[in-house]
């Protein structure tokens, strides 16, 4: 004599064997991964990855946007902290580490940057703005003169 089941039984013993099923896949599935840790491969000699020439009219993909303009060499500016100096000399390293070594002439115009307040900032000002952390904000203003 065979026994039937219930509905509610075989639909129990497929929910039983279902979660079975998915808990022997999850663990499964666990043991195949890969054991090192996930990396990704990036050419990092690429151009795109080259640090920012020092000259600041330069842009991180080679760029310096001075053809059309007839500013010239004279009106390039290079930024960067002083690491050495003698007579006629000056070497300077940008933050990513180059050092551009230049020539001093014989009386280099120096000028010093000093303290201001927002009663510099006109309409016709000339500026230069350092943008901010968020959208829009204006984080330093270089004030270099009115009109």
């Amino acid at each position: 004599m065979t026994s039937r089941l219930s509905r509610e039984a075989r639909f129990a013993l497929w929910a039983v064997a279902a979660v079975l099923v998915a808990a022997a896949a999850f663990f499964a599935g666990g043991l195949l991964k890969p054991r090192e840790k996930l990396h990704f491969v990036y050419d990092t000699e690429a151009a795109a990855f080259a640090g920012a020439a020092p000259i600041a009219a330069t842009s991180r993909g080679g760029f310096t946007g001075l053809g059309d303009l007839e500013a010239g060499a004279a009106r390039t500016v290079v930024a960067g902290r002083v690491v050495e100096l003698a007579p006629g000399r000056l070497v300077l390293e940008s933050v990513d580490g180059v050092r551009t070594t230049l020539r001093l002439g014989a009386q280099p115009r120096l000028w010093r940057i000093e303290a201001g307040d927002r009663s510099l900032l006109v309409p016709g000002a000339t500026v230069v703005v350092r943008k901010g952390q968020t959208d829009g904000e204006a984080a330093a203003v270089l004030f270099l003169g009115r009109p």
